[in-house]
């Protein structure tokens, strides 16, 4: 047995599981509600035909969610995932995360058992002698980017094991490593597969994990399985590159934001990222360093062009870890961006000149931002939950982040992540502020509502909090949820793997508004939904002298008044043009390229008021 530890060259997320700088109780997951239970495997299951070697998964041919059902029996509670690991060897690993497929917990806090497993299917080992040295290599890391696992002792077990299925169907004990109650590097680790006993036509192996059947705390991931003849134990590099990091956010502030604000910016292309990172593994030995390149695009779906973002090369030496690979999404905002609501994915692919297709999938990562009609910090998946401390006494708690507007706006409602059972039935306040002078919430908040938490949430884990009327906002604002001071600790989803910016996270008790200095590690998942109609600013005697002529047109415009930009729509709505924004403001519309027909003309005036305009073209 060989063990080898990966190098972290990247910083790692501190999380502390009780954060009191900051006013806020975080603690691990002890449910998931936008888990799903898997599906039925169908003519897999039904076949159930031994695999033939060589056995390799490293996770990057899914998305999240279950085991890949070729490789995999479909049950056992295993997330695949890219949000968990810390400094992974590829993108996606398996993580033993305690909680069952459908994201409920396996029993309750004062239990500490087996909890995940993941299960090989059937592999034909009939064929195989102890002289064809079978092993079976794999990575694992204890704890997550929650933290460290509890550690083992004698009254409590925390471990992973691995376990092998003999010709008699027993399964037999191979490995066992019990935490120590620190989070590890990824650590591998090599098996021989050559005892007859092992080499069967029904050969399976299983890894399981043991510990808090209440919670994600005692977590523990794999990756890069391996199972194959002809090696030895020290066959533990691979001609391999691969991904790792997850990819950050198309947006520099936010993980998403509404479509109308983005195009209100001063400059839209300001609004993206000029850092978009990953990070890239390289798991050959090779003395000399191996040349790469890579290439980042981005496109509008489902069918816009790919737009290159990011181009390059260099030389990696031998079992680098953790490279940053960055791109600038700004050059390609102009292609990109159209004004109107937009789902985009960014992505970036390496090339190595592999030929392996059992690693290729490895050698992209993707992510997809939605432009829609909501501000969000956090990237739609907990890792944690985070809750307001509940005081004696006093009046009601308030958590609360800001929002910086690019246009007056109003807030139509909030959409939270409640940690569903545990937060069912509880009543929280949701309430908008403005933001005061001194930089913090105005102690009277502009508008609330009360909301009792159901029992289900919405397909993505989202509940949707509703104001009585939209709450008009302008400048920046403030929106959060309160509850009462008696004992309540209603929790909600925490984004590990997103943060907010520094001094934009709030907290009130006994009505004083407290800030901290740093930013705290994660992103708590409250979004607030914009209506976009403009409240504030509305210079209606300008928009009253705004006239398009001649009209009916042939396709050259003129523009009575002064605009900043202008959109066209067609009759549905949808926008079909966009002026260029080195024509921004100009006198003239050039639309001669727009078929025959009735359009609607929105123009954007100062003081950020909109105007529309029906326009015929005529041919």
């Amino acid at each position: 047995m060989k063990c080898i530890s990966i190098v972290n060259g990247v910083l790692l997320a501190a999380l502390l599981l009780s954060q009191h700088a900051w006013a806020q109780e975080v603690s691990p997951l002890s449910a998931d509600p936008a888990r799903k239970a898997p599906a039925p495997r169908g003519g897999v299951a039904a076949r159930r035909a031994a695999l033939a070697l060589p056995f390799f998964d490293d996770f990057a041919q899914q998305p999240e969610g279950n085991p890949n059902a070729e490789h995999w029996e479909p049950s056992g509670g295993v997330l695949v995932n890219n949000r968990f690991p810390v400094a992974a060897p590829s993108r996606n690993v398996a993580t033993f995360d305690g909680l069952r497929a459908n994201g409920a917990p396996y029993g309750s806090s004062t239990v500490y058992s087996d909890t995940d497993t993941l299960t090989s299917l059937p592999i034909d080992l009939s064929g195989q002698t102890p002289g064809a040295n079978v092993y079976l290599s794999f990575f694992w890391q204890a704890g997550s980017i929650v933290g460290a696992p509890s550690a083992a002792s004698s009254s409590r077990t925390v471990a992973l094991s691995l376990e092998f299925l003999d010709k008699n169907d027993i399964w037999q004990t191979i490995w066992t490593q019990r935490s120590t109650g620190q989070r590890t590097e990824f650590m591998q680790e090599i098996f021989p597969v050559t005892d007859e006993k092992y080499l069967h036509a029904g050969f399976q192996f299983r890894l399981h994990s043991i510990g808090s059947q209440a919670f994600t705390r005692d977590a523990w991931s794999i990756d890069y399985v391996r199972l194959d003849r002809n090696r030895s134990a020290t066959d533990l590099a691979f001609l391999d590159f691969a991904t790792s990091a997850p990819l950050s956010s198309l947006l520099k502030r936010y993980a998403s934001m509404p479509a109308v604000q983005l195009a209100a910016a001063p400059s839209p292309a300001e609004e993206l990222n000029d850092q978009t990172t990953t990070t890239i593994n390289n798991f050959a030995v090779s003395p000399e360093p191996t040349p790469i390149e890579w290439r980042g695009t981005a496109r509008s779906l489902p069918g816009g062009p790919e737009l290159p973002y990011v181009t390059g090369n260099r030389s990696v030496d031998a079992n680098s870890r953790q490279i940053p690979i960055t791109g600038d999404l700004r050059t390609v905002a102009s292609q990109l961006l159209t004004g109107a609501p937009q789902r985009i994915r960014h992505t970036l692919v390496l090339d190595a000149r592999e030929t392996n297709p059992l690693t290729q999938p490895n050698d992209s990562i993707s992510r997809v931002t939605e432009l829609a009609d909501y501000y969000a910090y956090d990237d739609g998946t907990p890792e944690a939950a985070v809750n307001l401390p509940a005081l004696s006494s006093g009046p009601l708690s308030y958590f609360a982040y800001r929002i910086d507007l690019n246009r007056p706006d109003q807030v139509k409602s909030v959409l939270l992540y409640p940690e569903l059972p545990n937060a069912a039935g509880r009543s929280i306040t949701v309430a908008v502020w403005e933001l005061g002078t001194d930089g913090k919430p105005k102690p009277e908040p502009k508008a609330n509502a009360t909301f009792t938490v159901p029992a289900t949430a919405g397909s993505n884990g989202f509940v949707e909090v509703s104001f009585a009327s939209p709450v008009p906002v302008s400048g920046s604002f403030l929106v959060g949820y309160g509850q009462p001071s008696i004992g309540q600790f209603v929790r909600f989803g925490l984004d590990l793997n997103s943060t907010v910016p520094q001094d934009y996270l709030f907290y009130q008790a006994q009505n004083a508004w407290t800030t901290t200095s740093t930013t705290p590690a994660g992103a708590p998942m409250m979004r607030p939904v914009m209506s976009g109609v403009v409240t504030a600013g509305t210079a209606a005697a300008g928009a009253a002298t705004v006239a398009l002529f001649p009209n009916p047109s042939a396709g050259v415009v003129q523009v009575q008044g002064r605009y900043l930009r202008a959109t066209v729509l067609d009759a549905l709505g949808r926008p079909v043009w966009q002026q260029p924004a080195a024509e921004a403001g100009q006198p003239e519309l050039r639309l001669t390229g727009l078929p025959a027909g009735v359009y609607l003309v929105q123009l954007e005036l100062p003081g950020a008021a909109h105007v529309t305009r029906r326009l015929v073209l005529t041919r």
